[in-house]
């Protein structure tokens, strides 16, 4: 019983330590995330702020020597070449601008990576630029602004996401646009570097749900969110890219392929400086965390904590069982004690104690009690005996006195027996004389009489011999004389 309620506390103070330390961890790991967005975005807009202050100083030079196309390339090159997250650079010009050129392309782009290579080109048949939509969507709002990613809005590349300036003349008349891309590959390698947890990733996701970054280079391909099977199969997980993609800032669950997922996104927003474009990217950024990585050390504590909880309960229980056993075996010897006491064995043992606890102090009482009971059952053993031979000398003289009535009752009636001829010869004569007393002689009446005294004195002598012996005797001496 101490045990089982031991556990119960236990269970209860173990489960309100865990329930709390999970609610904890899971508030830990939203500050964590929140504080990971927010460290992702301002790592990702430094990026985006290198790039557009690279181009933005390019531009300046390129205002100068607008009218010098054969310069273009140099500057794409150059913008390439002083910032390493810049895949490539593409400056195009309307049809005609430059007298000879009915298209202008000056494209430079990163070829190998490892020797750091250069690759131009200015081959707008080869690249045509007029139906790009950074091209297009540039002149038409004739403001900078990020694009988002395309496979490749330029050329044939890796996944980029393009700033683009518009390229005007000295009357202000949008000419032209400047193409700045931006790897995504590269830029997602330096989110990830820094994630969170082993199996948690960052994802970059624009306004229709289109990828722009993902751990995986497939999904870079144009792929959206919620075109995925996996998304799409799970209502839970489509109302989650759905909370994300609408702007909104928070933290969510769902489910996906059996696995549970936390989701924390928010709104990708850029710092405001001065002289930066105010136009804001329509893009969302997110953290997925697997549910077995956050909980994966609090799970492996929980089972140590658990194996340690049951061995210390089995310890517990066994030292528990020990001690008890220990402090109640003198109540097991008295247990038997008292069967056997009960059994009548009164000369049982019972031995000394030096405990002076409550089990002691039974122990004296309980021996105390044996030895009186030993002695007033030892005492009433002698009294029973006694009584046991006062019954057999009782019993023997009622045997004797029975045995002697029986003799007094043989001897009566072998007197009486002896008696009656006599009694009736008497009885006779006195009837004789009776009935002729008028008539009869007086010699017979004599006769009658000495019969009688006769008959008397035999009857006397008789009872004299029965009854007195001393009669006897007297009259053997009378007899001598």
């Amino acid at each position: 019983m101490v045990v089982l309620e031991i556990v119960f506390l236990l269970v209860l103070s173990l489960g309100a330590l865990l329930y709390f330390a999970r609610e904890a961890l899971v508030s830990e790991a939203k500050m964590d995330a929140q504080q990971q967005l927010d460290a992702t975005v301002q790592h990702v807009d430094n990026v985006l702020l290198s790039v557009e202050q690279t181009a933005g100083n390019i531009y300046y030079e390129l205002q100068q020597h607008i009218g010098e196309p054969e310069q273009m390339i140099n500057f794409s090159r150059h913008v390439v070449q002083c910032n390493p997250y810049i895949e490539g650079c593409a400056i195009a010009f309307k049809p005609n601008y430059y007298p000879g050129h009915e298209q202008f392309l000056a494209f430079v782009h990163r070829g190998d990576l490892t020797t750091g290579e250069l690759i131009q080109s200015t081959d707008a048949v080869r690249h045509p630029y007029l139906e790009r939509r950074w091209y297009k969507e540039t002149l038409e709002q004739c403001r900078p602004a990020w694009k988002d990613p395309r496979r490749n809005d330029v050329l044939d590349l890796v996944p980029v996401i393009t700033f683009c300036l518009p390229i005007t003349d000295k009357s202000g008349e949008c000419v032209g646009a400047m193409a700045v891309g931006v790897s995504i590959n590269m830029l997602t390698k330096f989110v990830l570097a820094t994630k969170p947890s082993t199996h948690s990733y960052t994802v970059l996701v624009a306004q229709d749900g289109t990828y722009i970054m993902h751990p995986d280079p497939e999904k870079l391909k144009g792929t959206k969110v919620l075109d995925l099977p996996d998304v799409a199969a799970s209502p839970s997980a489509t109302a989650a890219v759905e909370a994300m993609v609408s702007g909104e800032t928070g933290d969510t669950s769902f489910e996906i392929n059996g696995q549970t997922m936390y989701l924390f996104y928010k709104p990708f927003v850029r710092t405001d400086l001065p002289g930066r474009s105010r136009e804001r990217p329509k893009w969302n950024i997110a953290i997925v965390h697997p549910k077995a990585d956050i909980f994966s050390e609090y799970n492996h504590h929980v089972i140590h904590v658990l194996w340690i909880s049951l061995v210390g309960v089995l310890l517990f229980y066994f030292g528990c069982r020990i001690a008890i056993r220990r402090l109640l075996s003198p109540l097991s010897m008295l247990t038997e004690s008292a069967k056997s006491i009960a059994q009548g064995n009164f000369s049982l043992l019972i031995p000394d104690t030096e405990r002076n606890d409550e089990i002691g102090t039974f122990q004296q009482h309980f021996q105390r009690m044996q030895q009186t009971l030993e002695a007033d059952v030892e005492e009433q053993k002698k009294l029973t005996d006694t009584l046991h031979e006062q019954r057999e000398k009782l019993r023997q003289a009622y045997a004797k006195i029975q045995e002697g009535d029986q003799v007094q009752t043989t001897f009566l009636h072998n007197v009486t027996n002896r008696m009656l001829p006599h009694a009736t010869t008497i009885m006779e004569h006195a009837i004789v004389l009776c009935d002729n007393y008028p008539n009869i002689e007086q010699e017979q009446a004599k006769d009658h009489v000495d019969e009688i005294h006769k008959q008397g004195d035999i009857i006397l002598n008789l009872l004299s011999k029965k009854f007195d012996p001393s009669y006897s005797e007297n009259r053997k001496e009378a007899t001598h004389e």
